[in-house]
C-alpha cells in the first residue's frame, strides 16, 4: 500500500517497517529550532520524517539507513518528491557512521520491543527489534553526532519513559516535553514523542488523542493539516 500525502507519496511494500499514524504525528509534532540548519534522520525507512521535516523548514537532511532493500525504496521516495535537493540519502549502519561535523537536530524513529520476542525475519527484527541498536547506543551516538545546543526528537514506548531518561541523563541529555499519544479518549498512552536537549529546564507535557468515534479528532486533523489529503 502507498500513500499520498498533500506533496509526497510514499511506497513502502519493500519497507520492513511502514508508516504509521504515530510517526507521521513525530513529524508533524516536531519543531526545528529556527538556528537549525543541518538534521539527521537516523533509521529513515520509507523516508517519511526526513519528506516531513524539509516540506516545513529550511534545512539540509541527511537520512541514514541499514537495510538495503529499505534504502533503495526510500531514496525512490525522496528522489520522486518536490524536496529532493535537501535530503541526502545514506545506505548504512549509524553505529559506524561518522561525519567531519555535527547536527543541530537529530530525528530518529527507533526499534521499540528491545526485550520482547522477537519475529521470523531478519528484516523485521532489525526494523522493529534493537538488536543492532540498543538504546544505550543509540543515545551515545546521538550524543557524538549532535551540535553543543543541539536537540533531539524520539518516537518511543511510554513504558520504557524511565529508561530512556535515565540513558539519557547518563550523557547529560534532558527532557524539554513529551507528547503522550492516545488512540482514543479510553486508551492509555502506549508511545510518545520525546523533545530532549542538552539543557535542564521545565518539562512541557501534551497529549494527542488520534481518534473519537472512529473518527480523527480535530486535533490530529490540525496537526496534520499540511500533510494528510
Amino acid at each position: 500500500m502507498s500513500f499520498q500525502f498533500k506533496q509526497f507519496l510514499i511506497q513502502q511494500h519493500k519497507c520492513a517497517q511502514k508508516v504509521s499514524e504515530v510517526a507521521c504525528i513525530q513529524g508533524a509534532w516536531t519543531t526545528l529550532p529556527s538556528s537549525c540548519k543541518r538534521v539527521l534522520d537516523i533509521g529513515s525507512g520509507t523516508g517519511l520524517l526526513s519528506l516531513m521535516l524539509a516540506q516545513r523548514f529550511d534545512v539540509i537532511i541527511d537520512a541514514i539507513e541499514i537495510d538495503e532493500e529499505t534504502f533503495h525504496q526510500g531514496n525512490e521516495n525522496i528522489q520522486h518528491s518536490p524536496f529532493s535537493d535537501k535530503i541526502n540519502p545514506m545506505l548504512g549502519d549509524v553505529n559506524t557512521f561518522h561525519v567531519d561535523t555535527t547536527y543541530d537536530f537529530i530525528i530518529t524513529n527507533p526499534p521499540f520491543f528491545e526485550k520482547q520476542l522477537q519475529a521470523d525475519s531478519v528484516k523485521g527484527n532489525i526494523a522493529k527489534h534493537s538488536s543492532a541498536l540498543t538504546l544505550l547506543a543509540l543515545i551515545k551516538k546521538i550524543d557524538e553526532l549532535l551540535a553543543d545546543n543541539g536537540q533531539f526528537s524520539i518516537l518511543f514506548p511510554c513504558d520504557r519513559k524511565d529508561e530512556l531518561e535515565k540513558t539519557c541523563t547518563t550523557f547529560s541529555f534532558y527532557p524539554i516535553s513529551y507528547l503522550f499519544i492516545k488512540h482514543s479518549v479510553s486508551h492509555l498512552p502506549k508511545v510518545m514523542v520525546a523533545l530532549f536537549g542538552r539543557n535542564e529546564m521545565v518539562v512541557q507535557e501534551e497529549e494527542c488523542i488520534i481518534k473519537e468515534n472512529g473518527m480523527y479528532t480535530e486535533q490530529m486533523k490540525q496537526l496534520t493539516a499540511a500533510y494528510y489529503l
